[in-house]
């Protein structure tokens, strides 16, 4: 004799689910299942994640219970929880029905904070104008020529270790005889009046000025 299933086996098939073992004709319902993900996984902390759950085969209203493996702990899966301190933490999120429950778990890593290093303000140089004679009252200068005149700034000096740039006009007449980075020369004058100008800055590493020239303007008298 033919046997024709029932259409209670063919449903049952067809879903993929089976039947209960003590009263044939109940349906056992989906399995409950919860898949979780963090965004972002990583990042410095203090590190703001946000979580998405998945959730599946829930029959009717279900609650989540939450923790986020720093002590914390929630019931609200979409809220987004930041993570003060650097760790590896286990997020797990446990999700109940009437008659089931599932879990899962999401890892997050919080890394050391990003420390940005704040600019040090680069300080101008200690500027000291010397020279030998040593000039007089007004920054005069006044000998018999051929006058000759030893400006040393040598004793300049600068916190930040730069290298220092040196202009000397010596005759005044906007014209640079020295431009570089030696702090001391002689010059020897003939008969006249001359404006001497000598100049310092300090060097950035590329060798451009870092800060404006400090300046100091004498009076030169070559006599007869």
């Amino acid at each position: 004799m033919k046997v024709f299933p029932s259409l209670r086996m063919v449903l049952a098939g067809a879903l993929g689910v089976g039947l209960g073992s003590c009263h044939g004709d109940t349906l056992v319902g989906p399995r409950l299942e919860a898949t979780c993900s963090a965004n972002p996984a990583t990042g410095p902390a203090p590190l703001l994640v946000a979580f998405n759950l998945g959730v599946s085969g829930a029959d009717g209203a279900f609650t989540v219970a939450v923790s986020y493996g720093d002590g914390a702990s929630g019931t609200e899966p979409d809220r987004p929880h930041t993570f003060v301190a650097p760790g590896v933490y286990t997020a797990s999120f446990t999700v109940t029905t009437a008659t089931q429950s599932a879990r899962c778990a999401s890892t997050v890593s919080a890394t050391a904070p990003q420390i940005v290093p704040v600019p040090i303000e680069n300080t101008p140089p200690r500027a000291v104008f010397e020279t030998t004679p040593a000039a007089g009252p007004g920054d005069q200068l006044t000998g018999k020529a051929p006058l000759t005149i030893r400006f040393n700034m040598c004793g300049s000096s600068d916190i930040d270790h730069d290298v220092l740039r040196w202009t000397m006009d010596f005759q005044g007449d906007g014209k640079n005889e020295v431009d570089g980075t030696t702090g001391g020369r002689d010059f020897t004058y003939v008969v006249g009046t001359y404006k001497p100008r000598i100049c310092v800055t300090d060097l950035r590493a590329d060798g451009s000025d870092a800060h404006a020239f400090q300046c100091k303007a004498y009076t030169v008298t070559a006599t007869p």
